[in-house]
Order: C-alpha cells, then structure tokens, then sequence
C-alpha cells in the first residue's frame, strides 16, 4: 500500500493539487494582506517546478480538465507577477542558483513584472 501512495505521490495530477492549493493560499493572503513571507511565496514556485517535471515524466498525465485548470492557474499567478515580484525580490539569485530554462517562465515573474510595469 505505501509503495502504491509513493507512485502516486510524484504524478503531474497530484503537483497540480498542491500548486492549486498553494497558489489559491497565497492570493487569498496576499489579497487580504498585501504581503506575506517569502516561504509562501517560495512554495507556489516550487510546486509549479515539480509539476513541471513529473509532466516531463508523463506528458499526458494530466486529464483534459486539469491542463484547463493548469491554463487558468498559470494565467492567475501570471496576472499577479507584480506581487510575487515585491515578496521575493531575490528571485534572480534563485534563477541564478536553479538555472531554469526559459520556458519555466514562473522563475521570471520578476521580468514580467517589469514588462507590465510593476502594476
């Protein structure tokens, strides 16, 4: 049974759930708040990292409903890049450190802050 759980654990539908959830989290706190710890912050950009991977493991492992909702999620945390941008202002150390690829653009929410004009 645990073996079954640990499959489980890594499987682009099970990173969606927590990118969703850490994602809604820390809008809710940051609409509420308009701050919060660069932890919170840390965690949204993680989670998206590893469903990025486990999709690179299983391409289609996602349901047609899900990349939607993957859709609508990315285009909620890119609408907010300004926030993510003023909470974790060493995020080009992090890219620097990680060296993610271009098309991981969640570890360039930075730049899109700039590019829309820091909103």
């Amino acid at each position: 049974m645990a073996q079954a759980t640990s499959k489980n654990a890594n499987t682009p539908s099970k990173w969606l759930h927590w990118y969703e959830h850490h994602l809604r989290f820390w809008l809710q706190f940051m609409r509420k708040y308009r701050r919060c710890e660069p932890e919170e912050a840390d965690i949204v950009l993680f989670n998206r990292e590893k469903l990025a991977q486990a999709l690179k493991r299983q391409p289609d492992g996602l349901t047609k409903e899900e990349r939607k909702k993957l859709r609508e999620l990315d285009r909620e945390l890119k609408e907010h890049a300004h926030w993510m941008a003023k909470v974790l202002p060493e995020l080009p150390q992090i890219r620097r450190r990680l060296k993610p690829p271009r098309s991981h653009w969640w570890w360039f929410l930075d730049k899109l802050a700039e590019k829309r004009g820091g909103r």
